[in-house]
């Protein structure tokens, strides 16, 4: 048993569920309290945020390439 891995796994796929629920409360809320500007700039947060949850290989290959090229490695 891979401990690691499993607890990877079960976060990943809950913080899937977090993600969606947090981006659906709060751009509900900005939008009755009309607040545009505010859920624009939101948006743009919240769809980074989503790239990061459901596309973890792909953010971790990103950042190790990074991180090489920044090291030196």
């Amino acid at each position: 048993m891979n401990f690691g891995q499993n607890l990877f796994n079960w976060f990943t796929s809950n913080a899937q569920s977090l993600v969606l629920m947090a981006i659906a409360i709060i751009g509900v809320y900005l939008g009755f309290k009309r607040e545009f500007s505010k859920l624009i700039g939101f948006l743009v947060i919240a769809i980074v945020a989503v790239g990061l949850v459901f596309n973890t290989a792909g953010v971790k290959d990103v950042l190790l390439n990074l991180f090489n090229r920044v090291m030196g490695a």
